[in-house]
């Protein structure tokens, strides 16, 4: 059964969910992240990459912007404020976020930094970035059973290098998803989870970061790539 499992590759996000095995990572990773976010009843939250299970019902705004990857493109059905994004190129405005929230999201951003700097544009001074990102050592970046399985996983260094160079101070990061994957289609996985977090194991799958804008280290700079030069235009007397 497991090796059956382990050999099924993940077709995208919204299907994946749809089955047993997804709605069990959905619930595993919705516990942990009550804990990390903060309340965002009469706020506004951004979620991006594919987060449709994830995002809190009582934000008084809330949008889902999936990425333009075959994994996130697909979306949910009956999804309020659904929208397919460039993760360089947020189409929202400066300061309009108290909360962004990014699952399946870094990992197939085609330039990690840009894509972090668009954040930090959008966010509130005193918003709160929440990324859940595959843990290049854990079980399920090396299984392309589920979403996870699939990107660009990151380390815990390479994740602090890279919010440090895009301005984003941490404030909590630990792991989740302990068990793995091939094993939740028979198993819930909450008490692996609860040893997992009390005994704070290094083991988890995937990172759960929260950060915040370091407002005081300046505004992150454009990359000169997309700048765009205009035409040198000087007027003629008639």
């Amino acid at each position: 059964m497991l090796t059956f499992l382990n050999r099924t590759r993940s077709d995208d996000a919204a299907t994946f969910y749809e089955s047993r095995q997804g709605h069990r990572t959905a619930q595993l990773l919705d516990d942990r992240l009550r804990h990390v976010m903060p309340n965002m009843r009469g706020r506004r939250i951004l979620g991006i990459g594919y987060t449709a299970p994830y995002l809190p019902t009582n934000a008084e705004f809330a949008v889902c912007a999936r990425l333009n990857h075959s994994q996130t493109q697909k979306s949910r059905p009956h999804a309020p404020y659904d929208c397919l994004v460039d993760s360089a190129r947020l189409p929202f405005d400066d300061l309009s976020m108290d909360g962004v929230l990014v699952v399946h999201g870094l990992e197939f951003t085609r330039f990690a930094p840009d894509f972090l700097r668009a954040i930090w544009r959008t966010l509130t001074d005193d918003g709160l970035l929440t990324l859940v990102v595959p843990n290049r050592s854990g079980y399920w970046a090396h299984s392309d059973a589920t979403p996870f399985g699939h990107g660009i996983p990151y380390s815990s260094g390479q994740l602090t290098r890279l919010l440090d160079q895009a301005l984003f101070r941490i404030e909590r990061h630990q792991g989740a998803l302990m068990i793995p994957p091939a094993a939740l289609s028979v198993t819930q996985g909450r008490l692996t989870e609860q040893i997992g977090r009390s005994l704070h194991l290094p083991c988890g799958g995937v990172h759960i970061v929260t950060a915040r804008k370091n407002v005081y280290a300046g505004t992150p700079l454009i990359d000169e790539k997309l700048r765009i030069t205009l035409p040198r235009q000087i007027a003629e007397p008639a």
